[in-house]
């Protein structure tokens, strides 16, 4: 490895790791919102965002920061395979009694892979910026 590699660099790791969370956060929050909002007042329950969190949001997160790190692609070639792995936290739904809006949290992970996570999480290497 390179001085230039972004991996020596732990501060920048851990800057882009709280910009995911809070990105992430924020679109979890509005997702719900959006989802409890178009539940029938009789079908609510007590059962909020922070109860599902751990299940959907914490794998989500981890998800995310793991292919970030790992992944060199950028754009789409980045963006479709975590939109893909994001959607696998959303089968813990289909047993609750979420069916008629379960479109709403896959277009929240859609969403967040698609259009609001950074792609690539930690840029090129200072190497490649040089032959580019």
């Amino acid at each position: 490895m390179d001085e230039g590699e972004p991996w020596r660099n732990l501060g920048r790791v851990g800057l882009r790791l709280v910009d995911l969370v809070v990105r992430y956060c924020l679109t979890f929050a509005i997702t719900w919102a959006a989802m409890d909002a178009a539940l029938p007042a009789e079908a609510r329950s007590s059962e909020t965002a922070l109860d599902f969190f751990p299940f959907v949001g914490i794998p989500s997160i981890l998800m995310s920061f793991v292919y970030g790190l790992a992944s060199t692609r950028t754009g789409m070639a980045f963006r479709l395979p975590l939109a893909g792995l994001l959607l696998l936290p959303t089968w813990f739904l289909l047993f609750g009694h979420f069916l008629e809006v379960l479109i709403i949290p896959v277009l929240g992970q859609l969403f967040f892979a698609l259009c609001v996570m950074r792609a690539p999480m930690l840029g090129p290497s200072r190497l490649r910026r040089r032959t580019v």
